[in-house]
């Protein structure tokens, strides 16, 4: 709206005249008019929406331990994880704990790792949910803790003294986790390194290998130790083949499978009777056996360097009729085997190849080598489950006459 100006003649002047304020009133007039019209008839409607997605895949890791290479074979000191679940980031930051990292074990909540340091004489608990390293637990200075098992309801831990370099151990140690303070030991077979605890939590079976670690003084042994966990005994010893140094049991409790390094078999054992059977051939030095609970009737065995395999190996034993599949190349020289949680994956450690190596549970294929810098040695298994993301939608709406355009 423009200004109006009107010329007066007689005066000869410029004057303003009231035509401007009378006109600026009455549209301020018409405007006020007009949003009050709008607002009266406009209504705006805000919804927010939060809908809650199908949960992500669950992570999977893999903590595997650090022995040290060549010269510094021993020395090693760490453990890696390593996340293995589908498009994972592979190896992180290694976790310092005490020195030869021998064995490790997860809890069944998956919340903490333990490790048995061979020669820091000690246990050392990880807590895996902040992925900090707890105070280790002592042992004893002749300890030389080797294998670790832990009860089904995670209360107690139970960690094979091996003996340190020079003497022989033959005891377990149990430790209660609640407090991680160690418990009277339990005196076993000689040179105890595998470890396995019954589904039931009440026994465990030690595998007796002797004066199986350089160093030590003494014979070569060929037992597997039942304890009863109730009473903190130990029962009369199962004879088996030559330095039994690893073991697993069946996930329904009926079978424990031993392996015979320097025997080149694996011996199973009707628990019912505590008997054990024929053993059955494998091509290699049998060091590790894991058995999944998603395939209950195979074990699959990783074959450390001996003098029928001089690369390593993994054989599948096929649990309902006793009898060796042809051996699977993996890495070279391995040392440790697990399975995923979900059984569609048994994972190799490969000290010589320094490689984390897995294997396919239907296709019994290997896929492509994880490389790990150190000398990986021990492996445990575990999966972090997942929360189910969610989206929150805001929606702004508008009704009324004064919002529609015509």
């Amino acid at each position: 709206m423009g200004v109006h100006f009107a010329i007066t003649p007689q005066l000869r002047r410029l004057t303003i005249c009231p035509q401007r304020r009378v006109l600026g009133l009455a549209t301020a007039a018409l405007l006020a008019i007009a949003a009050a019209g709008c607002s009266s008839s406009t209504t705006t409607t805000t919804t927010t929406t939060t809908t809650t997605l199908p949960p992500l895949p669950p992570q999977v890791y893999a903590y595997v331990t650090m022995v040290g290479t060549g010269a510094n074979i021993g020395l090693g000191h760490t453990v890696v994880p390593v996340e293995i679940s589908l498009g994972g980031n592979g190896p992180e930051a290694p976790l310092g704990v005490g020195t030869y990292p021998d064995a490790i074990a997860i809890a069944p909540d998956g919340n903490r790792a333990y490790v048995t340091n061979y020669t820091s004489n000690s246990v050392t608990p990880i807590d895996l949910l902040t992925g900090k390293v707890l105070p280790s637990i002592p042992l004893g200075s002749t300890a030389g803790p080797a294998g670790i098992a832990i009860t089904p309801d995670g209360a107690m831990a139970y960690v094979t003294d091996a003996g340190a370099a020079g003497t022989l151990g033959d005891t377990i140690t149990p430790i209660d986790l609640a407090t991680d303070k160690t418990l009277t030991s339990i005196t076993v077979g000689p040179g105890p390194q595998g470890i396995a605890i019954t589904p039931d939590g009440k026994h465990a079976y030690v595998a007796d290998a002797g004066a199986f670690v350089p160093g030590q003084t003494g014979n070569i042994a060929s037992t597997v130790t039942p304890v009863d966990l109730t009473t903190g005994k130990a029962l009369l010893a199962i004879t088996v083949g030559n330095a039994p140094t690893a073991i697993a049991i069946t996930p329904d409790g009926s079978t424990a499978l031993v392996a015979n390094t320097n025997s080149g078999s694996v011996s199973p054992i009707d628990l019912a009777n505590d008997k054990a059977g024929s053993p059955i051939s494998v091509q290699g030095g049998p060091i590790s056996i894991a058995i999944s609970p998603a395939q209950p009737t195979t074990a699959y065995v990783a074959d450390t360097i001996s003098g029928p395999s001089t690369t390593g190996n993994v054989t599948l034993i096929d649990l309902t009729s006793d009898t060796a599949g042809a051996p699977i190349v993996v890495g070279k020289n391995p040392q440790a085997i697990a399975t995923s949680p979900d059984g569609t994956t048994a994972w190799v450690v490969c000290y010589g190849s320094r490689t984390l190596v897995p294997l396919s549970t239907k296709t019994h294929l290997p896929g492509a080598a994880i490389h790990l810098p150190g000398g990986p040695y021990a492996i445990a298994v575990t999966q972090r489950s997942s929360s189910s993301p969610t989206v929150t939608t805001t929606t702004i709406a508008k009704s009324g006459s004064g919002s529609k355009k015509k």
